[in-house]
């Protein structure tokens, strides 16, 4: 094995000249590639090398020594460690121009797409947009603190000042910090087994203001009285839903099975452009609703539909999408794997007054497979897998439908990069259109609608 150009825990001079995926910054010691989480394109930093792989390595930023104009002040003293908006030191606009050159990138080097991305849709006010935190529970020095953990860790990062969460949001989770703190409730230690809660869920409707709270837990008492509960609602009124969920796997799964409404409704309400949602615990939901609404009504423009089209929607959640496209379809179809979801679906449907929405149970691949022995044709099919992406058979299952148009909605370059491969292949459809839309601002996350036609 040939000998590194890097050595662990030494410092080097690099300048950056590119981004990777995850927003970090990419140097070169010669010609080995370093990654420096917190630097930016063209600056000169000094980095301490952390880690070393047989192709790369990745250094701790020492010392930024000729900065760029477009680094600028984070608004959290903890951005850093916390790991949930690792971006905050970049310019907004600056942001949005590497989310579309890490999107063409991956189309370019993983998916051999010569195109280029339309602008990123950023926010005008990139802050405070999160409408649910998931909070780690933990002690310190005797008192309660939520917050989460660091990247690639189980060191605890306090939160209760978060710049991604609404003030009434932050002000909720000091006064739980405060309160659990004097009824001396345990957190749940992964190390030794001991302690009860677990978790807290935090939801808020960006609608009406509501709030549901869940707190999960490993034994079936809560760990604290009724009357905190009631104290609670008192002091927040607009805390109208308070679940408990009980989960007593030791491992590191969120949910378990047991939710048990504790105070209040079982269920948010809360809307996306006209259309009203309800939103139970486990319900995926946009957490930022001003993107979810462009995102949407930039799936009807590239879908341009008349009122006389069949539409399958193939990943359909919660039916948000399928329920924008309906008021413009003539038919359309959900697929849908959680049943819990199809459920959640199936009370939207009822709620927006749609009634040429079919919802169903099951695997997109085995449902495409059936639908295309049906010979029903198909003006639009729209994908939006989770991260990982579509598997083979859900493409091939879509290229033997032959629809007219297909809109992909994707969470992850790479993944988007790999499918549009297939899905262009033998020329049987042509990439037209690739938006990227910042549903995560501080973040380097990126969500993308694809256009493609036959």
């Amino acid at each position: 094995m040939k000998d590194k150009p890097v050595r662990l825990e030494e410092n080097y001079e690099l300048i950056i000249n590119g981004y990777s995926h995850q927003g970090e910054g990419i140097g070169r010691v010669n010609n080995f590639t370093v990654f420096v989480p917190g630097a930016i394109l063209g600056e000169r930093v000094r980095a301490k090398i952390s880690e070393v792989k047989k192709n790369f390595a990745r250094g701790e930023l020492k010392e930024v020594i000729l900065s760029s104009p477009n680094r600028t002040m984070p608004l959290c003293s903890v951005y850093h460690l916390c790991g949930g908006c690792h971006l905050q030191h970049i310019a907004y606009e600056k942001q949005l121009e590497m989310k579309k050159g890490i999107v063409e990138n991956a189309l370019d080097r993983i998916g051999n797409q010569n195109i280029k991305a339309l602008p990123t849709i950023g926010m005008k006010d990139p802050w405070r947009y999160r409408n649910k935190g998931y909070f780690q529970v933990n002690q310190e020095k005797g008192r309660v603190r939520l917050g989460f953990y660091k990247t690639g860790s189980y060191d605890f990062v306090p939160a209760s000042g978060c710049v991604l969460f609404s003030l009434q949001i932050n002000r909720l989770v000091r006064y739980l910090e405060d309160q659990l703190s004097l009824q001396k409730v345990n957190d749940c230690n992964s190390k030794t087994g001991g302690g009860n809660l677990r978790n807290v869920l935090i939801r808020e409707s960006r609608s009406t203001g509501e709030i549901m709270i869940v707190f999960f837990t490993k034994k079936n008492n809560l760990g604290f009285d009724q009357n905190v509960l009631n104290d609670l609602v008192r002091t927040f009124p607009q805390v109208v839903s308070v679940y408990q969920n009980i989960n007593r796997s030791p491992k590191a799964v969120l949910l378990g099975k047991d939710f048990r409404l504790l105070k209040g409704k079982p269920d948010l309400e809360d809307a996306i452009g006209p259309f009203k949602f309800k939103i139970s615990p486990q319900s995926f939901f946009q957490v930022n609703i001003a993107q979810a609404k462009i995102l949407n009504e930039k799936i009807l423009e590239y879908a341009n539909l008349s009122g006389e089209e069949t539409v399958i929607d193939s990943y359909c959640g919660t039916a948000a999408i399928s329920i924008y496209v309906a008021k413009q379809a003539e038919k359309v179809y959900g697929i849908e794997v959680e049943k819990s979801a199809v459920r959640d679906a199936k009370i939207n449907c009822e709620l927006n007054s749609i009634s040429n929405l079919k919802l169903f149970t099951g695997k997109a691949e085995e449902w495409l497979n059936k639908w295309r022995r049906s010979c029903e044709g198909v003006h639009l099919i729209i994908v939006d897998p989770p991260r990982r992406g579509c598997s083979s058979k859900v493409l091939k299952g879509v290229i033997k439908i032959k629809p007219k148009k297909i809109i992909y909605i994707s969470c992850n370059p790479a993944t988007l990069a790999r499918d549009l491969k297939y899905l262009t292949k033998d020329d049987d459809y042509k990439l037209k259109k690739v938006l990227p839309i910042d549903m995560f601002p501080q973040t380097s996350h990126i969500e993308c609608i694809v256009s493609l036609e036959r």
